[in-house]
């Protein structure tokens, strides 16, 4: 259920990330705004796990950055999906 909620959450930020990169004029091309937001997103998530392994209630999870960054390309790929539709 962790992994899921990782996913979820991941997929909405790497979904965001796409709409502010397309609101740019910087890039148009739809592999390079998904390919950004999903690398922009995955690096949040992995510095997120960083910061927890010098928490001493929490632990860094290497399958919390692989659940992050799946999440994180499934969003960018879903934003594609849906909001380029012509």
């Amino acid at each position: 259920m962790d992994k899921l909620a990782h996913v979820g959450a991941y997929a909405l930020l790497g979904f965001l990330f796409f709409r502010l990169f397309q609101s740019t004029s910087i890039l148009k091309s739809a592999v390079r705004l998904v390919i950004l937001s999903a690398l922009a997103s995955s690096l949040y998530g992995i510095s997120d796990e960083i910061h927890q392994h010098f928490v001493p209630s929490r632990t860094a999870d290497i399958m919390d950055v692989m659940a992050d960054v799946t999440g994180s390309f499934l969003g960018a790929v879903i934003a594609q999906i849906f909001l380029n539709r012509k």
